[in-house]
């Protein structure tokens, strides 16, 4: 793993020799050159290393990955414009040893930043009496969060990865390791978190930037409500296990947001209300932001441009920052940029290598479309199926998340005027002919680690699951009654406590969460029934667990989730059944060998890249590349 030995523990000393961080080849700073210890002295020497495992995510290739791995290879993406090769190979399921797309060295050369930090910062509290323990305790949250994140990445995308917390600070050092099993990498990185999840900052009052910009004690527990519930899902665990697991990612979820609500309740300026779908927060009693205000003369989307335009929401929980500016010295979101588009691309130029699935839409929506589960988007109130992507019956679906600043309003042919919750002329969401879409200059759209309806869907999950052990008779049809009255979500330790064991509760609460989440998207659903998910047709768990998972697709479109959630489901299943159906036809261009080894669960992890291979002996290769031969095309 040569990738893994870079001078890393030299990142802090960059600015002493007129580098940027950004730019630096640390392999041309052999260690024996520099005397660390004159390095690690002060708060600031340790803050420097911190700011750079930021920065490391930041860098070109993990953003990339986490795009390319995570939401690339799922059923919400296919070929865009002049595709370079290697993703096209990914698209159509003809992965080799020989794709870089499989390069982890991103990931670790900022898990070893992080490494860095927990070997150094602690003697720095002891030699400067600024640098304080609490100052230590927090800064230990952030890189081991962040070093968490990266493992979580790759365990996901790869099933067993090398693994250590130990630092590579010596060329002489032997840093060549077998793989780790993923279960193992996951009870390590839980312990590792418990066990400082309060030690980190809880926000940073009246700067919303910084506070989901920078890890927090609300980041750390959405780290691990998502670790806990991959764990869960797991088929050969017992159910003992799998009830803990499942009830811990509740738990963390709920602290989450909880954590929202205070912050929602805290607001001394009374700014907040003014942003939140009141309709909302009246039947579910949880603050989520208005796509539209203001009935038939609305100006949405309006949380959409918030999260994704301007960044750093009040939904976000975690992100990277990257600053609003034209100077190309500032570190940019290129990947973000080149693989969904820009104001090059979306004016014919420049092309985006990723497109929309033309699955998402089928059809153009009419007036007269009622909500059915069978599709991704059914009905024309949901802002998300305007917002996310174009639709278009003669070209690629353009993806606008991220890519586009602000849907601007105004006009009838825009995004004003499109819904109307008290008029009977109500008019559907269409395509703003005024977006402000980022230039190539610009790519300081940030990315999104974790927002709040994702930690709420993610509960939702966990609910549905835990209450299907519970009770197992539920998964036949017609055991499930729910309340269509009984909205209120469980937003408080009591309200939670009542439900954990019940599983009529945690099916209630569960269809409460996905209805909150969806009806802040489709405000002409208020009126329109027929628009929205109705309680009597969910009644059974995997009626209910289908609706969690197509709202989390809904929700979560381009966010580099999707992936995940099909192999985390055929994780429970333990089969690939249900991961063919959604993925089978988007690999309909492999080889015959590639689509006979679908049925094997290995095909859901990448292999690992022959270069790595051929540095570190003790790796073993995925076994579904095993001898693996030029692909031939049917």
């Amino acid at each position: 793993m040569k990738n893994i030995k870079k001078n890393i523990g030299l990142v802090g000393l960059v600015g002493l020799m007129g580098l940027t961080v950004a730019s630096c080849d640390l392999d041309l700073l052999p260690l024996n050159d520099v005397v660390l210890e004159n390095f690690w002295t002060n708060k600031q020497d340790v803050q420097s290393v911190v700011s750079s495992c930021y920065l490391g995510l930041q860098e070109s290739g993990c953003v990339e990955k986490m795009i390319l791995w995570g939401e690339g290879r799922s059923d919400n993406i296919v070929e865009g414009q002049d595709v370079d090769e290697e993703i096209k190979n990914m698209l159509k399921g003809n992965m080799k040893t020989t794709n870089t797309i499989c390069d982890w060295a991103p990931f670790y050369e900022v898990i070893n930043r992080c490494n860095v930090v927990t070997m150094y910062a602690p003697s720095v509290a002891e030699k400067d009496p600024n640098y304080t323990n609490s100052d230590l305790a927090i800064n230990l949250a952030e890189v081991k969060t962040i070093r968490a994140l990266c493992y979580f990445e790759l365990v996901k995308a790869f099933g067993k990865v090398p693994f250590t917390f130990q630092a590579s600070i010596d060329d002489d050092q032997n840093y060549l390791l077998p793989q780790t099993a993923g279960e193992l990498i996951i009870d390590t990185l839980i312990m590792d978190l418990e066990s400082c999840k309060n030690s980190a900052q809880s926000r940073y009052a009246h700067d919303m930037r910084k506070s989901s910009g920078k890890v927090t004690r609300s980041a750390i527990y959405a780290l691990l409500a998502d670790l806990y519930l991959w764990r869960a899902s797991d088929a050969n665990l017992d159910v003992s296990r799998q009830k803990e697991y499942y009830q811990k990612s509740i738990e963390c979820s709920d602290y989450v947001m909880r954590a929202k609500m205070d912050e929602y309740k805290l607001d001394e300026d009374g700014e907040l209300v003014k942003s939140m779908d009141m309709d909302v927060y009246a039947d579910y009693h949880f603050p989520l932001l208005a796509e539209e205000k203001g009935g038939k003369n609305s100006n949405g989307p309006l949380a959409t441009n918030a999260i994704f335009g301007k960044g750093n929401s009040f939904e976000s929980i975690f992100e990277l920052t990257y600053e609003d500016t034209q100077d190309d010295a500032k570190q940019k979101n290129e990947d973000v940029s080149r693989l969904y588009g820009n104001s090059t691309s979306q004016g014919g130029g420049r092309s985006q290598q990723l497109s929309a699935n033309d699955q998402l839409i089928l059809e153009a929506f009419k007036k007269t479309d009622v909500y059915d589960d069978t599709k991704v988007f059914s009905c024309p109130t949901d802002y998300r199926s305007i917002a996310s992507f174009k639709y278009d019956e003669s070209e690629i679906f353009k993806i606008l998340k991220y890519v586009v600043a602000s849907n601007k309003a105004g006009s009838e042919d825009k995004y004003g005027k499109v819904v109307s919750r008290t008029s009977s002329s109500w008019v559907a969401p269409q395509h703003s002919t005024d977006q402000d879409v980022r230039s190539s200059g610009q790519r300081t759209e940030g990315w999104i680690f974790y927002r709040i309806t994702d930690i709420m869907l993610m509960r939702a999950e966990a609910e549905t699951c835990l209450a299907a052990l519970i009770n197992p008779a539920t998964t036949e049809t017609g055991t499930i009654a729910l309340d269509a009255e009984n909205k209120q979500i469980a937003v408080s330790e009591a309200e939670l406590r009542s439900i954990i064991n019940s599983d009529s509760l945690l099916y209630q609460d569960a269809f409460n969460l996905v209805s909150a989440v969806y009806m802040r998207s489709n405000p002409g659903a208020w009126d329109n029934s027929k628009c929205r998910p109705q309680a009597n047709n969910y009644t059974s768990y995997s009626s209910i667990l289908a609706l969690v998972e197509l709202e989390r697709q809904r929700e979560l479109l381009f966010e580099g989730k999707r992936y995940y959630d099909l192999v985390r489901h055929s994780r429970r299943d333990g089969n690939t059944n249900w991961f063919k159906t959604k993925v089978g036809s988007k690999f309909s261009q492999a080889s015959r060998a590639a689509l006979a080894k679908m049925n094997l669960m290995d095909f859901m992890y990448l292999p690992v890249l022959k270069e790595q291979m051929k540095i570190n002996p003790y790796l073993d290769q995925n076994p579904i590349y095993y001898d693996e031969e030029d692909v031939v095309k049917n």
